[in-house]
């Protein structure tokens, strides 16, 4: 990764960072829960909205970006892979609560997202052992499903659908240790093993390539997360924002996604 490659994703990053801080003022109030278990910040129940959980999830990404950057600076590439499940997992999730899917309202699977969300971890923090809250997640498939279905009208939702499964299960390999993914830690001249970092190797260029390209999404996202808010002067200003990103990275493709999704299948 370039210096000028780091600055310029760290400053923009910076600028998408300061949107979420304006973005706060669309928020429900949060304030400090004085009552046990939860001495913590909190919303109240009646303000536990999918629009709030696409905004947290967004903001939760730009940290997770930031943290990859400070990996990518000491060539971690393996953990900059585990965070990029983590920002595709927020992405996705987001991407599954940006519409209703239900008759003007949300779909089941949406509420049952939210519920799950929302929980708190323990009703009670002096028996955390029999205290912990079993959480009823809506399952990957689901969300990969909706996913597709919401660009059913330019990719297959089969091939949507396989495709979301695909990423996110590669990704995986390198959250748990997975056998091919650990053997991208070995090579170079003589061959062994890195546990210091990539740097200087052709990993940098690809996982800098997929930090850009999240970051790219977010953006996206971020745009349709101020329009889910009603903040259409900030939306103005992140499709702006977005339009310099892509040409700054040169991120954007004359391909159709359907045109993407098929060299994607050739590829593999």
């Amino acid at each position: 990764m370039s210096s000028k490659e780091l600055v310029e994703l760290e400053n923009t990053l910076n600028r998408l960072g300061h949107f979420y801080n304006e973005l706060e003022a669309f928020l429900p109030k949060i304030n400090f829960n004085e009552n046990a278990p939860y001495r913590a910040f909190r919303v109240s129940n009646d303000e536990h909205t999918d629009s709030l959980v696409c905004y947290l999830k967004g903001m939760k990404a730009v940290s997770t970006l930031n943290a990859s950057l400070v990996l990518l600076k000491s060539g971690f590439t393996q953990e900059v892979g585990a965070l990029c499940r983590m920002v595709d997992d927020a992405c996705n999730e987001i991407l599954f609560l940006i519409k209703p899917e239900g008759e003007n309202a949300l779909s089941n699977s949406q509420e049952q997202f939210l519920d799950s969300f929302y929980q708190e971890e323990f009703s009670d923090s002096k028996n955390l052992f029999e205290a912990h809250n079993p959480r009823h997640t809506v399952p990957s498939q689901k969300i990969h499903a909706s996913i597709a279905r919401t660009m059913s009208t330019s990719v297959n939702p089969s091939d949507g659908q396989a495709m979301t499964s695909v990423v996110q299960k590669t990704l995986s390999g390198y959250v748990h240790g997975a056998y091919p993914q650990i053997m991208e830690m070995y090579g170079g001249n003589p061959p062994h093993f890195h546990m210091h970092g990539m740097l200087g190797t052709p990993r940098m260029i690809e996982w800098t390539a997929q930090v850009i390209s999240y970051t790219d999404k977010l953006i996206m996202l971020s745009i349709l997360i101020c329009r889910k808010f009603g903040a259409l002067g900030m939306e103005k200003l992140m499709q702006e924002f977005r339009f310099e990103f892509e040409a700054k990275f040169s991120t954007r493709s004359d391909l159709s996604p359907k045109e993407l999704l098929e060299a994607a299948k050739k590829s593999r």
